[in-house]
């Protein structure tokens, strides 16, 4: 972590055994939160950088990781087709959002913290974007029709 006026370190985060892919801080800056290709997702006290919490993402990389508005809950995305919701005061996992067939790039709150997007790879070489309730991890709508990877997606700021 740097200070972003002077450029300095201020510390290092240490523990993932693969390369980071998304770090994020939590809406009141005190966490952060890592995805990384060692299958896990880490929060980290923005303070002190001391480990507070190893979310065991399921088999394979993780690519993004987001709190909600609240800072109540995280959600991950992973090459293994899904995306989880977690327990973010306690790292406990409490939804499996199943729905891609291949890799999940991008997973975020809507503003309102209601609902999920996730971005990713389905059969046939499609991609789709698609949208969960957030609470029940329930499939809300599929976004279709790119012609190309979709490696992001977020909702307007009215959710």
């Amino acid at each position: 972590m740097w200070d972003a006026e002077t450029g300095h370190p201020l510390t290092t985060l240490i523990g993932h055994t693969g390369p980071v892919n998304d770090a994020a801080f939590s809406p009141d800056g005190k966490r952060i939160i890592t995805a990384s290709e060692d299958a896990t997702a880490r929060v980290w006290d923005a303070d002190s950088g001391i480990l507070l919490a190893t979310l065991n993402a399921g088999s394979g990389v993780v690519n993004d990781a987001a709190f909600s508005p609240n800072g109540d809950r995280i959600v991950t995305a992973g090459n293994d087709g899904t995306a989880r919701v977690w327990d973010a005061n306690i790292g406990h996992p409490l939804a499996i959002l199943s729905g891609h067939t291949g890799r999940v790039f991008d997973a975020s709150f809507s503003p309102d913290g209601k609902r999920i997007i996730t971005a990713g790879e389905d059969a046939a070489a499609q991609t789709t974007a698609r949208v969960w309730d957030a609470e029940s991890g329930t499939l809300r709508a599929t976004l279709t029709g790119h012609a190309l990877m979709i490696y992001a997606a977020s909702f307007s700021p009215d959710s």
